[in-house]
């Protein structure tokens, strides 16, 4: 009984990878590609251009999942040449992404490029549940298919955990019991077999195809189906109708929602689109008239909350302006109206349209030459640029001293708009994009602290921050400032300035010591410096382009860090990781 259990188990094994290098041969291609590469980075400590290392592993992780999707499209058209031809123009639009990516100099802003990215990414994993059943009927083909890829998913990981975590007790049990030399790497490259070749192939030869594939049957769960009439049901109700109370008191007091409420009435919709998710198998095979009325009648009960969610959206663009976020959250809101709508009059007969329709708006508002990005960007510098114009500043960028003077000569609720839109292009789009307006030793926090401290958060995160002021310091020594090399030290390597913006989990500053990778290694561990808060608060007070050289220690003996240059922000409550900037010289033994 055992040896054909045993037996069964291999073969059934055997014949999925067997399937899934017939089925999906260039994505079992991009699999052992992906794991070929992180194999590679495990045993050179990723020693790397970091640059390189990024994009590879963006290529091959989306050429994975963009093969993956095309041959499911490719398995519902008879016209072969046709289905090889778009395969090649895609991965030649992916190689040219790729490219471009790596061509992007340090100093580009990605907002923009990462947005659009993470629009294209779920696009395409989108495209995998949805792609190869547009010409149903209904959408129980899909929802199977669903189902089937997500269960076989959740399985192959499992049975990747389960046979990295035993190859790896073994390996301890040998290195443990008869003293056998095992390296470090060795449990990473186990743990790179069995959690990324081995539940991927797994995963691939599990997925249905054929009459599986386009499974006509409902599969409606009973376990599902109580969850949601007795537990998300009731949670949405109550839900409901803590939010009708609120709107109910917004109207008697006649008071604009608050920020918050945005959120909250998208934490519903989405709520209310899972409900019709996971009751649509049991509509289509049982129609019972709660379940109807549920599906129909859900969204007519949010639509008058999705009225206040546009009313907050449109107190924060009237408090605060235009960002990104913003912007997204508008469409969002408008998108919601349309799936209430749809929902109701269609009498929710299809779904697979909704997360369809939100992957094409994601996509439209964000890859396009003109989108939400560039548009605040340009809408923001316009405004800061007006100001300039109306003030007389013409002698462009300001230095930090006119910068300062000139906030002093306008009124303090103009001055805090001017900062709170330059501090956010800075943070968005780099210092790049306000180059030409101001010096890079402008300190924005500070010109907010000199103005008021609150407006900030609200304006870049639509938060409350009462309370929590933002501090900023930055120093520069002379570029005529003769450095002495260390008694000791033989040689130094350069720390470019603004090389890359650290971001220091905010819990060091209860330890008064940052710890700020250089980018540099000695002796196989990156060089970190030790950058002690009190004395960047003693070398701020110095003037810009005056402040001495001052000297760190590093986390190995044989280096030395003198630092030249910096720029730290950070608010003083909360878990926002702080922004340094350090530049200098790292010397070594």
């Amino acid at each position: 009984m055992k040896g054909q259990f045993l037996n069964k188990a291999f073969h059934t094994l055997t014949e999925a990878f067997q399937n899934c290098l017939k089925r999906f041969p260039t994505t079992v291609c991009f699999v052992f590609a992906l794991t070929a590469y992180l194999a590679y980075l495990v045993s050179t400590e990723m020693e790397d251009e970091r640059k390189l290392t990024l994009v590879l592993g963006y290529y091959f992780s989306v050429g994975t999942l963009l093969s993956l999707t095309l041959h499911l499209w490719s398995e519902e058209i008879k016209n072969r040449v046709k289905g090889i031809s778009v395969h090649i123009m895609m991965h030649v639009l992916l190689i040219a992404d790729a490219v471009y990516l790596y061509s992007l100099s340090p100093e580009r802003s990605l907002t923009e490029i990462s947005i659009a990215h993470g629009a294209a990414i779920l696009a395409l994993w989108l495209s995998v549940f949805f792609l190869s059943f547009t010409k149903e009927k209904n959408d129980i083909p899909s929802w199977n298919f669903a189902s089937y890829t997500v269960g076989a998913f959740v399985t192959a990981n499992v049975v990747g955990l389960i046979m990295s975590g035993g190859i790896s007790l073994l390996v301890f049990s040998l290195h443990q019991l008869f003293d056998v030399d095992v390296s470090w790497k060795c449990y990473l490259y186990i743990l790179t077999i069995c959690s990324v070749l081995l539940p991927m192939l797994l995963f691939l030869g599990m997925l249905p195809k054929d009459e599986l594939k386009h499974n006509q049957e409902p599969q409606p769960s009973e376990f599902l189906n109580g969850t949601i009439h007795f537990l998300f049901l009731p949670l949405m109700a109550g839900y409901l109708l803590v939010l009708y109370i609120y709107a109910t008191r917004i109207l008697i007091n006649w008071e604009l929602p608050t920020g918050w409420v945005s959120w909250l009435v998208v934490a519903l919709m989405a709520g209310c689109i899972a409900i019709e998710f996971g009751l649509y198998p049991a509509r289509v095979s049982e129609s019972k008239r709660i379940n109807e009325w549920i599906a129909r009648w859900l969204p007519a009960l949010v639509l008058p909350l999705l009225i206040l969610m546009t009313v907050g959206i449109i107190r924060r663009f009237n408090d605060y302006g235009v960002t990104i976020n913003r912007l997204y959250l508008i469409t969002l809101n408008i998108w919601c109206y349309i799936v209430c709508f749809g929902l109701v009059f269609t009498q929710a007969h299809r779904i697979s349209w909704i997360p369809i329709s939100f992957s094409i708006i994601f996509l439209l508002t964000s890859v396009l030459p003109v989108n939400y990005a560039s548009i605040t960007r340009n809408v923001m510098r316009h405004s800061v640029e007006k100001e300039l114009a109306r003030s007389g500043k013409t002698d462009l960028p300001l230095s930090r001293n006119q910068y300062d003077n000139w906030l002093d000569s306008l009124p303090a609720k103009t001055a805090l708009q001017v900062n709170d839109r330059l501090r956010y292009l800075h943070y968005w789009f780099g210092r790049k994009s306000i180059a030409d307006l101001v010096d890079k030793d402008a300190s924005f926090y500070y010109a907010q602290n000199r103005f008021g401290q609150n407006s900030n958060k609200a304006a870049d995160n639509d938060k409350a921050a009462d309370g929590n002021r933002a501090v900023s310091y930055n120093g520069q020594a002379s570029s005529q400032t003769s450095i002495e090399i260390p008694k000791g030290y033989s040689h130094f390597v350069i720390i470019p300035e603004s090389s890359r913006q650290l971001k220091i989990p905010h819990k060091y500053i209860e330890t008064g010591v940052l710890l700020a990778s250089l980018g540099t290694r000695t002796d196989e561990m990156n060089d970190t410096a030790y950058i002690d808060l009190k004395n960047i608060e003693a070398l701020q007070r110095y003037k810009y382009g005056e402040m001495p050289p001052a000297q760190f220690k590093c986390n190995s003996d044989k280096c030395l860090f003198i630092l030249t240059g910096f720029s730290l922000d950070y608010q003083e409550e909360g878990d926002e990781a702080l922004l340094l900037n350090i530049n200098g010289y790292l010397f070594k033994k």
